[in-house]
């Protein structure tokens, strides 16, 4: 388990979350997509008592999500999603908003 610190409105393991609550404790791999999203507010750290990893990198975690929450995160992340119609569509609208901003 991993405690994270998220810089704005993110779902994370299925439930949008908000920054003013404060660490959350999340799983390995939920921590991992976090970080691979670029949504976290510094590095996850341990949660305590739990000095072990057993998290694989997942990706970003886009492909493993309903279509309503890839809308949802969509909308908070502010990607325009004119004319993405089907789930590939829209993961792929997010991928593209998002490497345009590391740019």
């Amino acid at each position: 388990m991993k405690k994270i610190t998220i810089f704005g409105p993110t779902i994370v393991a299925g439930e949008i979350r908000h920054p003013h609550e404060g660490a959350i404790t999340v799983s390995n791999k939920e921590a991992s997509r976090l970080a691979l999203a670029g949504v976290l507010a510094g590095d996850a750290e341990d949660a305590e008592g739990d000095h072990h990893d057993d998290a694989e990198p997942v990706g970003d975690g886009l492909d493993a999500m309903l279509v309503d929450d890839l809308k949802a995160l969509a909308a908070l992340e502010t990607v325009d999603l004119t004319g993405a119609n089907r789930k590939d569509d829209i993961i792929a609208a997010i991928r593209a908003h998002r490497a345009a901003k590391t740019d």
